[in-house]
């Protein structure tokens, strides 16, 4: 699916994220280098990690958003490994 089939302007570089059948225009919350970041709506409801999928997000978001959990760290080593009996 493609964001304008959720209704959104492609040109607004907001967080789009879905809870099953909803689709949710989300605002990062960080309130302080301590706490973790959170996604709210307009209303101030928070959303957290596991109740929401990401659709879209702006790039310079995604520290404060792995911070928050709501996306899943790198791996630290960029070759595959796999535990497999050969």
């Amino acid at each position: 699916m493609k964001p304008t089939d959720y209704g959104c302007d492609p040109a607004d570089h907001g967080i789009l994220a879905q809870d099953g059948a909803t689709a949710h225009r989300l605002t990062l919350h960080v309130p302080s280098e301590e706490e973790r970041p959170v996604l709210v709506d307009a209303a101030g409801v928070v959303f957290y990690p596991w109740e929401l999928q990401l659709l879209r997000w702006p790039p310079d978001a995604e520290p404060a958003l792995r911070r928050g959990g709501y996306l899943p760290g790198r791996p630290t080593d960029p070759e595959l490994w796999c535990n497999c009996a050969d």
